[in-house]
């Protein structure tokens, strides 16, 4: 049986658009009043807030070692995030993957009939361009296709 976390095992077509996890989201209702618990709590460094207007979002990326953590607070009443809090509550709120080529990213889900939030790239937080994958074809999990910005 192959080893599932073996990179010669995956798909040879997404060899190439996904690179790794670039971030786990977290919703939550005041960057200000969460924040402690990940730095003096846990000891995570900030890597600096932003607000995304696109998505009426703002955002704390929190590093953990090599790994990423972002919490995310609504910025306006109709944020997508103000209505994931009066649903769920604070928690998880989506796994993002860091791909290559955005648009080659979705192109290759479209054709395999995977339903997008997005169909084109928005702009992310931090130079990013992004894009989400509806939860309805990922097992429920929302999923964000993240590009890094070009250097």
């Amino acid at each position: 049986m192959a080893d599932s976390a073996d990179v010669s095992s995956a798909p040879e077509a997404l060899k190439e658009i996904v690179v790794g996890l670039d971030h786990v989201a977290i919703a939550v209702r005041s960057i200000a009043d969460t924040r402690s618990l990940y730095e003096a709590g846990l000891g995570l460094a900030s890597a600096g807030e932003e607000h995304v207007p696109g998505q009426k979002v703002n955002v704390l990326m929190l590093m953990a070692g090599d790994q990423r953590i972002e919490l995310v607070e609504p910025a306006s009443d109709d944020s997508p995030v103000t209505g994931f809090l009066a649903k769920r509550g604070e928690g998880i709120h989506h796994l993002a993957w860091q791909v290559l080529d955005l648009e080659a990213a979705l192109a290759h889900l479209k054709a395999r009939e995977v339903r997008l939030i997005n169909e084109t790239a928005q702009a992310g937080a931090h130079g990013t361009r992004i894009a989400f994958v509806h939860p309805a074809s990922t097992s429920g999990v929302l999923m964000e296709l993240v590009e890094l910005p070009q250097a």
